[in-house]
């Protein structure tokens, strides 16, 4: 087990020091099942990472820019992982989002049985969306850093955010670059399909 898992999990084991039995079971054990689930997400992620045909490393170019043709594989890529999805990710962002109301309305932190039980649902949501995205990489010739900089400019003209996943070593180092108005005026008549995928960028696909 890599030492930072191994630390987060000597921290928990400190922090309910005199728990007891009951210490054991509500805190340690699902927080050492937590800690053997990260590992096991992060190297399955990172063994999808290299099963992307496309490996050369991508020169983003200095002006920020998208080419329509760039753009146009990006979208037809994500089609092909909304549809690989189907409701999954609907049904996952409901229970996120109705977990973090009721610990925002309580003004507090997310215990650790709830971090948990989020995770693992969280986690396989992830590893399943990850293939779906490998497969669309594949068939509409991306390599891993080419549609990150793709996917990252795309959303800064709508105005959105976006999450930058780094598991594996094949994943883009994130910096910004600025937008040209000539992809924001290519990328503004598709702002409403781009919306449906943007739970992927949310979480770094």
């Amino acid at each position: 087990m890599p030492k930072i898992l191994v630390g987060c999990l000597v921290v928990l084991v400190v922090l309910v020091g005199g728990g007891g039995i009951a210490g054991y079971f509500f805190v340690i054990k699902p927080a050492y099942e937590f800690v053997t689930d990260v590992e096991s997400f992060v190297r399955e992620y990172a063994e999808l990472n290299e099963q992307v045909d496309r490996t050369e490393r991508y020169q983003p170019p200095g002006d920020g820019s998208v080419t329509e043709e760039q753009f146009q594989r990006f979208l037809v890529a994500q089609r092909a992982m909304r549809e690989s999805m189907e409701g999954r990710m609907t049904e996952l962002k409901e229970q996120f989002e109705s977990m973090q109301e009721e610990i925002d309305r309580e003004d507090r932190e997310a215990n650790i049985a709830e971090i948990v039980t989020a995770y693992r649902g969280l986690g396989e949501l992830l590893l399943e969306a990850k293939r779906a995205q490998v497969e669309a990489l594949n068939r509409y010739n991306f390599s891993l850093q080419e549609y990150m900089y793709v996917r990252n400019q795309t959303y800064r003209a709508i105005g959105q955010d976006v999450a930058v996943a780094a598991y594996g070593d094949s994943a883009m180092q994130e910096r910004t670059w600025q937008v040209p108005d000539e992809t924001v005026e290519m990328v503004a008549p598709h702002r409403e399909e781009l919306l449906e995928g943007y739970a992927f960028a949310w979480f770094g696909l």
